[in-house]
């Protein structure tokens, strides 16, 4: 095996709807996963602002990839495991990127 440098890039959708996370190697979207705010009862709240994308980087040598996501108390978080074992975390809160609920 080789060591591969991955990134976690976690954005907002647009029109602001959402959060999709990608997993990247290569230039190559390795996996992906979206979370829309209406699932969980949220909406965006802000005027002409849009959260700045978050990138994470890690370089591992494994077999296998996979990304989670979990939505936990007022926010979510992403995770990139690798055989298995977290490689990156990532957490955002509704705070930092003014979602709302709306239940």
């Amino acid at each position: 095996m080789s060591r591969t440098t991955y990134t976690l890039v976690i954005r907002e959708t647009e029109p602001a709807e959402g959060i999709v996370a990608e997993v990247r190697s290569d230039g190559t979207i390795e996996e992906s996963t979206s979370v829309a705010y209406a699932d969980y009862g949220l909406a965006a709240v802000r005027d002409d602002w849009v959260p700045d994308e978050r990138r994470t980087e890690v370089t591992a040598d494994v077999t296998t990839t996979r990304l989670q996501t979990e939505r936990d108390g007022e926010g979510f978080s992403f995770r990139l495991l690798g055989d298995g074992e977290t490689l990156a975390d990532q957490r955002l809160t509704d705070d930092e990127w003014n979602v709302v609920s709306v239940e």
